[in-house]
C-alpha cells in the first residue's frame, strides 16, 4: 500500500488549512506467481485462496477560520475512492469494502446502512455484511463554533453512498449509473464536542434529509445519535 499525506491542519497560524491524502492499494500480483490452480478455476498458495486486487481513494478536507482566535470554523471535507477485483478475485476482500454511514461518514444513517445504491433490505433482514461496495463518494460541511469553557458545538450537512461496478442480483439496484447524484444519502444534524487539549469526545444527532432516490423529505422523527473520539475530519 502507497500513501500520500499533505497536512497543515496543525499549522496554527494558517487561517486557511488543507489536508490531502491519497492511498493507493494493489494486491495478490506476486503470489499469483506461485499459485496452484483448482478445479473450480481458483488458485491458491499455501492451500489457501489469495485475493487479487486495486483500489485507490482520494481525502481533502478545507479548515476556514471565521474569526480571529480559531474558535469559529468552517470545515469542508470530500472523498471519493475505487477498488476493482481481478483475476483471483470476484469482490474485494471484506475489510477492503467501502461503507456508509455512521459517527465519521452520513451520520443521519446508522453505520453501514447506507446502498449500495439504492438496494434495501427487507425488513428484519440482516444485512450488515451486505451493504458494501467498490465505489464511494461522500462529502461533508460543518460548522464548528464554541459553547463555553471545553465545551464546543457544531452543525453540519452530510451526503455520500456507496455503489458495485457489477450487477447483483442480491443485492438490486447496487451498480454504479450515471444517476449517482439522485442516489446520494443526504442528512443534517448538530452536534456536541468535549474538547480537552485535543481529546475530543464528540456526540452528533442527526436527520435524514434524502434517502436514495427519494424525494427531499426532513424526516425530523428519525434521529440517530452517533458517538466518537475524535472529529469526522
Amino acid at each position: 500500500m502507497y500513501s500520500f499525506i499533505y497536512n497543515e491542519l496543525s499549522a496554527t497560524n494558517k487561517r486557511d488549512q488543507l489536508n490531502f491524502q491519497f492511498n493507493f492499494d494493489i494486491a495478490g500480483n506476486t503470489v499469483s506467481l506461485f499459485g496452484k490452480e483448482q478445479s473450480n478455476g481458483t488458485e491458491t498458495f499455501l492451500g489457501l485462496k489469495y485475493a487479487q486486487y486495486v483500489k485507490g481513494d482520494i481525502e481533502a478536507s478545507y479548515h476556514h477560520d471565521l474569526g480571529r482566535s480559531r474558535r469559529t470554523t468552517l470545515a469542508g471535507h470530500i472523498f471519493a475512492g475505487l477498488g476493482i477485483p481481478y483475476g483471483n478475485s470476484e469482490t474485494l476482500p471484506f475489510v477492503k469494502q467501502y461503507f456508509s454511514g455512521g459517527p465519521s461518514s452520513v451520520r443521519a444513517f446508522p453505520i453501514r446502512s447506507l446502498g449500495p445504491g439504492t438496494y434495501q433490505p427487507q425488513p428484519g433482514e440482516y444485512s450488515y455484511f451486505d451493504q458494501a461496495g467498490n465505489i464511494n463518494l461522500e462529502a461533508n460541511l460543518e460548522y464548528r463554533f464554541p459553547i463555553i469553557s471545553i465545551l464546543k458545538g457544531a452543525a453540519f450537512v452530510d451526503a455520500g453512498n456507496v455503489w458495485l461496478l457489477e450487477d447483483n442480483i442480491s443485492l438490486p439496484g447496487g451498480k454504479f449509473t450515471s444517476d449517482f447524484l439522485n442516489e446520494m444519502g443526504v442528512g443534517t444534524g448538530i452536534g456536541l464536542r468535549v474538547d480537552v487539549q485535543g481529546f475530543v469526545l464528540r456526540f452528533d444527532l442527526a436527520a435524514p434529509l434524502k434517502r436514495p432516490a427519494e424525494e427531499w423529505a426532513f424526516e425530523y422523527k428519525d434521529w440517530v445519535l452517533n458517538f466518537a473520539i475524535g472529529y469526522p475530519f
